[in-house]
């Protein structure tokens, strides 16, 4: 019974020595430190989006990830393409993507920006029917067209055709330069029964172009001018 008691006390002991020996060792280890892992916010959307959709600021969300899982493309700023197009589909907690996504200067994909019900339908000018070249994209104009066929008319006239149109895009350039060169056509807002008027006057007579003041919209009514009243210009 004795020698019971012997060995138990040792063994406590032991136990002891063991337990403070561990508690050194273990307050001698230096814990390593890991480097901070690098973050950056990235837009991703909330629900699935379709394709050809357009972008709202509650369809987005911002979440934080390692910079490292950053998508080359991802959109860091969901400001910058909101109002935007989806090109395809968008799934939800993706990232998003600047090139799965049209924004209003993508002039590859003005189809995405004609309002509903309307059409684009593209005119010739040159410098002198154009204003001079100073038409540019978001200006509004009248459209002036000289007839002189028989058919449509015995004498040569013009009519002021169409009158407060929104000009969507102006070019081509003569010169790789945006900013220089003589522009070729006009591409115009309208509907489809300007667009039937335009066409018409394309094939059958000849345009010039009047820029108005962004501010003035008035529709002016104005009569026909041309050979049979010329001797009235004076009082025009």
């Amino acid at each position: 019974m004795r020698l019971n008691k012997k060995v138990v006390v040792f063994a406590v002991i032991l136990g002891l020595v063991t337990v403070g020996m561990l508690y050194q060792y273990i307050n001698s280890i230096k814990v390593e430190t890991l480097p901070p892992v690098d973050m950056t916010d990235v837009v991703t959307v909330v629900n699935t989006i379709p394709e050809h959709v357009v972008i709202k600021e509650e369809m987005l969300t911002t979440i934080t990830i390692p910079t490292e899982a950053v998508h080359p493309e991802a959109v860091l700023d969901l400001s910058l393409i909101l109002g935007g197009v989806t090109k395809t589909e968008i799934i939800k907690g993706e990232q998003l993507l600047k090139s799965r996504i049209i924004t209003e200067g993508d002039a590859s994909f003005l189809g995405y920006w004609i309002p509903e019900n309307m059409r684009a339908i593209t005119v010739p000018t040159n410098e002198i029917s154009g204003v001079g070249g100073y038409i540019v994209p978001g200006d509004t104009i009248d459209i002036l067209v000289s007839y002189s066929e028989p058919e449509i008319s015995p004498e040569k006239i013009t009519y002021t055709q169409l009158q407060n149109i929104e000009v969507l895009k102006v070019g081509p350039f003569t010169s790789e330069d945006e900013n220089e060169g003589v522009v070729t056509s006009l591409t115009l807002l309208v509907t489809p029964e300007q667009a039937e008027i335009l066409a018409f006057a394309n094939i059958n007579g000849s345009f010039h172009f009047t820029l108005r003041n962004l501010m003035d919209d008035k529709k002016e009514e104005v009569e026909e001018y041309g050979s049979e009243n010329f001797n009235t210009w004076k009082d025009r």
